[in-house]
């Protein structure tokens, strides 16, 4: 028992690790920082946002972008050094090859950055806020570059930062999933619970049972939800409801339960764009969340808050989209 509980802590702690580099340098220059974007130019810092307000008004990314449409970036300065240098501002498609772990060598190998090139701002003196406006016409990977030249010393400070338009790949994220998906199975293992199941059905039901878990089920300590939709797989930009089922973990349906339901991306620290209500009860554990909708690709999570007179229970559903 010992060395499955190491095992676990190990891969949990890989697991963590795994994304706690890729949010801390994953994009290079851009970085988050007490839910706050900071981009480093060398010693140099400032607060980075990018805004795409003719799709989303005024929600704000620090790194991937859900459309490829107008998008407006904008640096605060955190050093007041950066209101006296020329800035130039570069957005290039990327050609390095190293997609999220491009550098600055890596952008001086390409031999002829201009073809690469989409935008570019001359350098130039912006006291106040730098702000660049630019309409991207096409999804894909790209990568921005911040330059900065010192007045005295006439050195150049730069910073690099990849970043995706439009969804383009699902990054770690299987790897991610599939760690999670072995460490439940580990769970169920070592509590008795398989044994359990094995000894009152048959193989293909516990068979079944784990094909579920890998898409549509999450679990608390005592419950396990599931859902449907009524339209197949969510889509973006796309009213819709789902029905919930609620168990407990021996099977038994959990009847007259209040449920709220929130969530959001952790990945970009914003909510869902609406309320989901649970408006109707349909019996044998069932329950109607209308009000369900994403308006971008990524990675989302759902929480589902449910109160019974055993107290209050909170179930998180991991999803892709």
């Amino acid at each position: 028992m010992i060395s499955i509980r190491f095992f676990l802590f190990t891969f949990s702690a890989l697991l963590f690790g795994f994304i706690y580099s890729e949010n801390s340098f994953s994009h290079g220059g851009v970085v988050e920082e007490d839910d706050l974007c900071v981009i480093k130019v060398n010693y140099l810092r400032a607060h980075f946002k990018i805004y795409q307000p003719e799709a989303l008004g005024h929600d704000q990314f620090c790194e991937d972008l859900p459309h490829a449409a107008e998008s407006v970036f904008v640096m605060e300065y955190m050093h007041d050094s950066l209101s006296e240098m020329p800035i130039d501002f570069r957005i290039i498609r990327d050609v390095t090859g190293k997609g999220r772990f491009a550098r600055i060598q890596d952008i001086k190998l390409i031999e002829d950055i201009d073809s690469a090139t989409v935008f570019y701002r001359a350098p130039i003196i912006e006291p106040d806020i730098y702000l660049v406006n630019y309409r991207f016409l096409e999804e894909g990977d790209f990568i921005g570059i911040v330059s900065a030249r010192h007045p005295e010393s006439d050195k150049v400070y730069a910073a690099v930062f990849p970043f995706e338009v439009g969804f383009t790949g699902f990054g770690y994220w299987p790897f991610f999933i599939g760690l999670l998906v072995f460490i439940q199975f580990q769970y169920f293992l070592m509590s008795g619970r398989l044994r359990k199941w094995f000894r009152k059905g048959s193989f293909f039901t516990v068979l079944i049972f784990f094909s579920c878990t890998l898409s549509t089920s999450s679990y608390a300590e005592n419950l396990v939800v599931t859902y449907t939709t009524s339209s197949g797989e969510p889509e973006i930009n796309k009213m819709h409801s789902w029905i919930l089922h609620i168990k407990s973990d021996d099977g038994s349906a959990i009847e007259d339960a209040i449920i709220n339901v929130e969530g959001g991306m952790p990945k970009h620290n914003h909510g869902l764009p609406t309320k989901p209500l649970i408006t109707t009860e349909l019996g044998n554990g069932k329950y109607k969340l209308e009000g369900m909708r994403f308006h971008m690709s990524g990675y989302w999570e759902i929480v589902v808050n449910i109160t019974t007179n055993n107290g209050t229970s909170k179930v998180i559903i991991p999803l892709q989209i």
